[in-house]
């Protein structure tokens, strides 16, 4: 009879512990659940920007955890995905990830959104992520550019992107907008752009009137579109660096039957001047041998000598002499100088030139020997 007493206490005192016992040995294996990984897409937020946070979880245990809830909270940062909430079982030696989408509408700073994970037959596990919000967009300065721009020229424009931020930024594409504006290429792919890294661009502009230019800069901080945009004033007129061909020596002598104009062509400007011809205008007839003179291409500072031959209109007094050459692009430029032609049967210099002082010194030269040889021989005589 006393066994049969003792029994039921002792099952009674059993269940009492065993329920406790298991409580510390589900408290023991959720204790080796720990966070092995965080991953932020972006890594660093812009204002405003959308992205996502990955948690990664493991087992050290020897014993499956059941997991009731995994959530991430934060007063400022805003989650919009839901919470899970399904009870899930970690077994042993495996790992799990949690991936919330999240915005910042939040200033500039560092933020800690806490990731919470809820035990079935445990506590809890608490994990504050950090979360970097950076206000600063990608930068976008202009190398280089001409002052001035040629109508139906091509000019270059050279464009620095650079990226002041602590996260790579990708997708980065740079491409020009403006009115009457032909650029080459379109547009240029840069794609990744690596923290503290910067790329030089550089596109051939062609205006065709004066206007305002526009490169634009598209790029993604995660999955986040941003643009940044720098303007470029475009003033079309006359280049300070381009070809200028100027005429000097000129002469212009009667022939019999026709005129012929001889001088000196020289490249004043800072560009070459490629396949330089030389001709007459308006109110000149070309003539045999030389109707036009090609010199083909002048350097800056060089010179040729030229020569032309020509018959004139009417008692024309002058004439235009055309220069055409073109850049390096192909495009056509004409200068036009008017040059002053003698009556028939003389020979003179054209306008803006005079004529060379070596015959009338040698005249002078040849008079004062004669003196001296006179004086000389008279001396002689007289002896």
């Amino acid at each position: 009879m006393t066994v049969y007493r003792v029994f039921p206490f002792l099952l009674a005192v059993l269940l009492l512990f065993l329920p406790a016992a298991a409580a510390e040995q589900s408290q023991v294996a959720a204790a080796q659940v720990m966070v092995t990984n965080v991953t932020l897409n972006p890594q660093v937020f812009m204002v405003g920007d959308s992205g996502t946070i990955t948690v990664e979880i493991i087992n050290n245990g020897a014993q499956s955890v059941a997991i009731r809830r995994a959530t991430l909270y934060d007063e400022k940062i805003r989650v919009e995905s839901r919470a899970y909430e399904t009870t899930m079982y970690l077994g042993a030696g495996n790992r799990m990830t949690f991936t919330f989408t999240v915005s910042a509408p939040v200033p500039e700073g560092i933020y800690y959104p806490v990731f919470s994970l809820d035990f079935r037959d445990a506590g809890y596990l608490r994990y504050p992520v950090k979360l970097r919000v950076q206000d600063q967009p990608l930068t976008v300065a202009v190398l280089s550019r001409p002052d001035t721009f040629t109508d139906g020229k091509k000019e270059k424009v050279e464009i620095l992107v650079g990226n002041p931020r602590d996260n790579a930024v990708s997708g980065v594409t740079v491409y020009p907008v403006g009115e009457g504006i032909d650029a080459t290429p379109t547009r240029h792919f840069i794609g990744l752009l690596a923290p503290d890294k910067s790329q030089n661009v550089a596109f051939q502009i062609t205006p065709g009137k004066s206007a305002v230019l526009e490169f634009h800069v598209d790029y993604y901080n995660g999955i986040n579109p941003h643009t940044e945009t720098i303007r470029v004033p475009i003033d079309v007129g006359k280049s300070k660096v381009q070809a200028e061909p100027i005429l000097s020596n000129l002469r212009v002598e009667w022939s019999g039957t026709y005129y012929t104009l001889t001088g000196d062509v020289t490249n004043a400007g800072l560009e070459p001047a490629n396949a330089v011809v030389i001709t007459m205008g308006q109110g000149a007839v070309p003539q045999d041998p030389y109707r036009q003179y090609a010199i083909g291409t002048l350097q800056p500072d060089d010179f040729s000598g030229f020569e032309v031959t020509f018959t004139v209109d009417g008692d024309r007094t002058s004439v235009p002499v055309v220069i055409t050459h073109k850049d390096a692009d192909g495009n056509l430029y004409t200068t036009t100088y008017p040059v002053d032609i003698p009556a028939k049967g003389t020979r003179k210099p054209a306008a803006g030139t005079e004529e060379s002082p070596l015959p009338v010194i040698a005249g002078v030269i040849v008079a004062c020997a004669a003196v001296i040889g006179g004086i000389v021989w008279y001396s002689w005589r007289k002896r």
